[in-house]
């Protein structure tokens, strides 16, 4: 049809189709959360085997800033356990979808044991990979950070968390951080119309000197 007006049967057959169709998406819906909500075990139990032996794999070795306490606790003991839950939830796993089939439950144990270390031992594996690639540049930053708190220390700066003046020179010279570029610190020497101050830096980040006010 031609004209601009609408059959109302059209109409009314749009409307009736449209509450159909919303209909069935507020039913899918609650249908998703059903199935969610039932297999909400299995879920956390897949995020276990995959996210906890990542997890440790990955901080076992890729570098902290942390010291003798911390390393033991959270290094070595904290990744050790992550990977040793990933590795239950590994077992539990295979283990329920092995005796889903045909399989006897004291034949489908030792499966589980066996695919349950694998599947860790691919996913840790993993974790080491990335953790090795992240740990040179981590060690580095966080001997930067180190040696730049020695450095503003040993040139008397001081912060102050606040929002207009940011750090005093070792002068009293009120500064405000401005912006951070590849190079230096850019500083506004407040209450001095139109000068800065710089911090220079090395290509590792590490303060190397302190202009003063210019």
């Amino acid at each position: 049809m031609a004209s601009g007006k609408h059959s109302k049967l059209a109409l009314l057959a749009a409307g009736v189709g449209g509450a159909a169709i919303a209909g069935y998406g507020l039913a899918f819906g609650r249908d998703m959360y059903k199935e969610t909500k039932k297999n909400i075990g299995l879920i956390v139990l897949v995020l276990t085997v995959v996210f906890c032996p990542f997890i440790g794999g990955r901080g076992m070795v890729r570098g902290h800033d942390r010291g003798l306490i911390g390393t033991l606790f959270l290094t070595f003991i904290g990744s050790t356990l992550l990977i040793v839950a990933g590795f239950c939830a590994a077992v539990m796993v295979v283990f329920v979808v092995t005796t889903m089939g045909e399989v006897e439950p004291d034949v489908a144990l030792p499966l589980a044991l066996v695919g349950g270390f694998t599947v860790t031992a691919v996913i840790t594996g993993i974790g080491v990979l990335v953790g090795l690639f992240q740990r040179t540049r981590r060690l580095k930053a966080f001997a930067a950070t180190r040696a730049n708190e020695g450095f503003l220390a040993d040139n008397g700066f001081r912060e102050t968390d606040g929002k207009d003046i940011t750090h005093y020179d070792a002068s009293g010279q009120a500064l405000r951080f401005l912006e951070a570029h590849s190079d230096r610190l850019v500083f506004m020497a407040v209450g001095l119309r139109g000068k800065r101050a710089y911090i220079n830096l090395d290509q590792d980040g590490r303060m190397v000197s302190y202009s003063g006010v210019q």
